[in-house]
């Protein structure tokens, strides 16, 4: 799970992990579970998201200079801890 922060105009990327069959179907792909988007927090000017994707996509942040790779219980760019239990 990856918990981020975002404000407007920035965005977050939900792609497949490098290296994963092109001929697998998306009922391939998502056999594991569906992509679980969760609104935590709402701030004055971003909203606090947490990220749930099947093993089979990458979950990245976008609109920063680095896009980083969800990994459990490593730190976010902003600093935050990533949960990887349920929310």
């Amino acid at each position: 799970m990856l918990v981020v922060s975002r404000k407007e105009h920035e965005s977050i990327r939900i792609e497949p992990v490098e290296g994963l069959d092109p001929s697998m179907t998306l009922r391939e792909a998502f056999a594991q579970g569906a992509i679980l988007v969760k609104l935590v927090h709402i701030g004055h000017r971003r909203v606090r998201l947490a990220i749930e994707a099947p093993p089979t996509l990458h979950v990245r942040r976008s609109g920063t200079s680095v896009e980083t790779q969800a990994a459990p219980g490593s730190a976010d760019a902003d600093g935050h801890r990533r949960r990887t239990a349920g929310i």
